[in-house]
């Protein structure tokens, strides 16, 4: 995997999850329990790790190709 298909399938996921993220804010889909909890506990934690991810492209590049 090179650079830029690992940062361009990154921030393809970082996008979609902001786009649910945004959906919980604004709809009135945040009333729904199970909705709250799956946006709480994986959306947003699989944001950061994201974001993490696209921050620290080039450590995670030279764990990946040592493996």
């Amino acid at each position: 995997m090179t650079g830029k298909s690992f940062r361009t399938a990154v921030r393809a996921g970082h996008i979609v999850l902001s786009l649910v993220l945004g959906t919980y804010l604004y709809s009135p889909w945040s009333e729904n329990p199970a909705f709250t909890a799956i946006t709480l506990y994986v959306v947003f934690s699989l944001m950061a790790l994201s974001g993490v991810a696209l921050w620290k492209q080039a450590i995670i590049m030279r764990w990946i190709k040592r493996s």
